[in-house]
């Protein structure tokens, strides 16, 4: 394991799963930056398909590090140094949640900076509420 170890931390980890998996779902019905999101998150898909414990936590590092700016301006994530302890005890379940999470704030990424920003903003917003886990509070301060 690299000394560079991080690990995402999260203040409800499910709602940022929700979250993430929703912003994909979002992203790809409008197509215009689906294939870019896609493109930037299919080694952490790959990593994921695979299975293997050492592969997927590579890659979560390779993320990490690749895409540390976007993580920290995230809500609720925060960036924590983990030992080698840790990586022994972390589960693959765990892992591959972290990926999700990191696939899902990169199609965030793609679409805060895309043209179609408002269709995937509505399209967002309709997943979200369909979830019943957020209140409209909630979602409208997701949306700033």
């Amino acid at each position: 394991m690299k000394e560079y170890a991080q690990n995402l931390a999260f203040t409800d980890e499910e709602k940022a799963l929700i979250i993430c998996k929703n912003i994909v779902k979002a992203v790809e019905k409008t197509h215009e930056v689906g294939a870019r999101s896609k493109l930037l998150s299919q080694k952490a898909q790959e990593a994921i398909q695979t299975g293997d414990k050492q592969t997927m936590w590579i890659t979560l590092q390779d993320y990490i590090h690749k895409y540390q700016k976007i993580f920290t301006m995230a809500n609720g994530v925060r960036l924590v140094r983990v030992n080698a302890d840790y990586y022994e005890n972390v589960t693959k379940e765990d892992i591959v949640k972290q990926l999700d999470i990191v696939i899902g704030l990169i199609y965030l990424n793609e679409a805060k900076h895309c043209v179609a920003k408002e269709t995937v903003k509505a399209c967002f917003k309709k997943l979200l509420r369909q979830s019943g886990v957020f209140s409209d509070r909630e979602i409208e301060l997701l949306l700033l």
